[in-house]
């Protein structure tokens, strides 16, 4: 059992035959796929499912997505892929992934997911930025420090962030 058992999520997967390119390697697609399995086995182990979310029309969209890839991963390669949360605001929250191959004992893919509350829209009209409705109190004890997660000194790795710097026009 490690540290993180008891703030994150974590699935293990085989790379299947469907899922690398012409090379043989797993190709860049996979990665969000991953990240999502990871991410709704977080809310399920923590009391708050994904399909409860929908279900009362409480909607997180993917505003971001980030991927670093450390080490290759091929065919049949057994993996672990794990979530934890790094921020958690009034509209916003974000995950980061740690993808580790467990065949080759290499730290495979760092990731990252900015997730924003949008509010479900009459059928017809865009979505509008809402904010989280559900009670965050729970998952404040689950917060993580991005650079712990990587096993990484302080400041290592940060995902770029989209919002413009500087004054908007």
């Amino acid at each position: 059992m490690s540290r993180w058992d008891d703030v994150t999520s974590h699935v293990e997967h085989r790379v299947t035959f469907s899922e690398t390119d012409g090379l043989g390697f797993v190709h860049h697609r996979c990665a969000a796929v991953w990240f999502e399995m990871a991410r709704e086995s977080y809310f399920r182990r923590f009391g708050m499912s994904a399909v409860e979310l929908y279900k009362r029309g409480w909607y997180l969209a993917i505003r971001q997505l980030n991927n670093r890839y450390d080490s290759f991963v091929s065919y049949d390669d057994h993996l672990s892929i794990r979530c934890a949360l790094t921020k958690l605001g009034r509209v916003a929250v974000d995950f980061h992934y740690r993808v580790d191959n467990l065949t080759t004992g290499k730290l495979a893919i760092r990731g990252h997911t900015n997730m924003v509350a949008v509010e479900a829209a009459t059928p017809g009209a865009l979505p509008s930025l809402g904010r989280i409705r559900f009670d965050r109190e729970p998952f404040q004890k689950l917060l993580v420090k991005v650079d712990a997660f990587y096993d990484a000194p302080a400041g290592a790795w940060q995902p770029p962030r989209w919002e413009p710097e500087g004054p908007q026009l």
